[in-house]
């Protein structure tokens, strides 16, 4: 198996339809589909049984949410690489997963191209770089090596809107993980999703820490002064620990 799509849901009857048909009329056809449903009260499961289609495989139990789902669906994919895709989102053609596994990938661990977002469009187009990390890239645009899940970890349960972004941190400054920008755009991501209506404020008080602690080598020393300035004002006492390494290299950085 080549590619595991996975598809968190929870009532979702109203579009799911759309991005599995976005995905059953692919001219690629290596692939499986995992819908992984919260426990539905409308008919989201029968919109996803009526396909018949034995590459798609359906489970629906009560979750903590959006990554919780993710992290299973990793547990159960079959595929080589995996893609995660909002029930609420669809793949842009029926030719551009043909055209991104008939690209050479095997080298890389993480392929990365661009989304279709009306609001979001310009912070989802071109290569990610140090200079734009501070806006997050969409997972509805990249395609992960399934091994990179066993050395880097799971979706951190702990940031519950932008666990997606922690993890893009941790594959962008590993030097395990190499990451290769194509110029594809995808998918279609829906700017209204839940993402982008809900915020997240523990990840939003450790960002700076994350940046500071996973990029040091990557920075000046001008920025990771800043860094270090930025989080040591959000401290938090639910992890004391970061504010002490942070401490710690605000003293090193001297």
């Amino acid at each position: 198996m080549k590619l595991s799509i996975i598809i968190p849901t929870y009532n979702s009857e109203s579009v799911l339809q759309r991005a599995l048909n976005s995905i059953v009329g692919q001219t690629f056809t290596d692939w499986e589909v995992l819908v992984m449903d919260g426990a539905s009260s409308d008919d989201t499961l029968k919109v996803a049984q009526s396909y018949n289609d034995r590459r798609i495989r359906i489970y629906s139990e009560p979750d903590k949410g959006i990554y919780d789902a993710m992290n299973k669906g990793i547990k159960k994919a079959q595929g080589e690489w995996l893609y995660f895709l909002g029930s609420d989102d669809w793949l842009l053609n029926n030719d551009v997963l043909h055209q991104v596994f008939n690209m050479y990938i095997e080298c890389y661990d993480v392929v990365y191209g661009d989304v279709e977002a009306l609001q979001l469009y310009s912070q989802n187009r071109g290569e990610w770089t140090l200079k734009t990390i501070d806006y997050n890239r969409c997972h509805q645009g990249i395609f992960y090596r399934k091994t990179i899940f066993h050395s880097l970890g799971y979706y951190n349960l702990e940031y519950p809107v932008l666990a997606d972004y922690d993890l893009n941190l941790k594959w962008f400054f590993s030097k395990r993980t190499i990451s290769h920008y194509i110029p594809i755009t995808i998918a279609h991501y829906t700017d209204n999703g839940f993402s982008t209506q809900n915020n997240d404020l523990m990840f939003e008080k450790y960002f700076p820490y994350l940046k500071l602690t996973r990029g040091w080598r990557l920075y000046s020393r001008e920025e990771r002064d800043a860094l270090i300035r930025q989080a040591i004002r959000r401290k938090s006492r639910r992890h004391p620990g970061r504010w002490l390494l942070t401490i710690f290299l605000y003293v090193i950085n001297r």
